[in-house]
């Protein structure tokens, strides 16, 4: 299991101490370095890559969204903040969470939880940790969510998008094209396509009738252009 890295900017010594100790606590997150104020750190983060970036808002000098703003590569960034007004521009800057001080540790670790979650799953997208052979990936706005190839039922070609049907009737809405998904799903032999806006999974399939597939109460139709092709596959599988 990977380990994550770390480090806090704060003016407040008295907030960076707990932070520490709130850092100790998490197994898998390792604090570099501290700093009390964002031109130290600003300076770190030009030499050092860290993975997640705990930072305070209001500070001397420049503030920690202007820190967040300098950065060419930002690291997952959860700010800590005594003020509220703060945080529509802190997830405008792309900011993972946003605690408003002072941080009690359940808040703290939820707030870790939820970048590492983000970081394995960009690691899983780029490669760095695969997903099984029975999962894909897929990219929903900015997020990345994991789905279980045998709950999904079909796709749908939507415009420019792509409606992803599972078997507890939930919908995911990806940006891509039907012939993207059906060279990814080829690795998976159980996916065919049946009409230039549907690709099934076959194994969801409950009859066939009049040119017609019943799959989870939803009955998609069969393309001439895909009929012959599609009914010859299914009598070998």
């Amino acid at each position: 299991m990977q380990n994550y890295t770390c480090i806090a900017v704060d003016d407040s010594d008295v907030q960076l101490v707990i932070l520490k100790n709130y850092v100790k606590k998490i197994s898998r997150l390792e604090l570099k370095a501290t700093f009390n104020n964002p031109v130290d750190a600003f300076e770190y983060l030009g030499k050092n890559e860290v993975d997640i970036l705990l930072l305070d808002i209001d500070m001397p000098e420049i503030s920690g969204l202007d820190l967040l703003k300098m950065l060419p590569k930002k690291p997952q960034t959860i700010l800590i903040t005594s003020k509220m007004e703060f945080a529509l521009e802190a997830f405008e800057l792309d900011a993972i969470d946003y605690i408003i001080k002072p941080p009690e540790y359940p808040r703290f670790l939820k707030a870790v939880t939820k970048a590492i979650s983000f970081l394995e799953s960009k690691n899983s997208a780029m490669g760095l940790n695969e997903p099984t052979e029975d999962e894909i990936y897929v990219k929903i706005n900015s997020k990345l969510v994991r789905l279980e190839v045998n709950l999904i039922d079909y796709f749908e070609a939507m415009s420019d998008y792509v409606i992803i049907h599972t078997e507890d009737k939930r919908q995911y809405i990806v940006y891509s094209t039907l012939k993207q998904f059906e060279e990814k799903m080829q690795a998976y032999q159980k996916f065919r396509r049946i009409h230039r806006s549907y690709l099934i999974n076959i194994s969801k399939i409950k009859s066939i009738e009049d040119g017609q597939i019943l799959i989870n109460e939803k009955t998609l139709p069969i393309g001439n252009t895909y009929k012959e092709e599609f009914l010859k596959n299914l009598n070998k599988m």
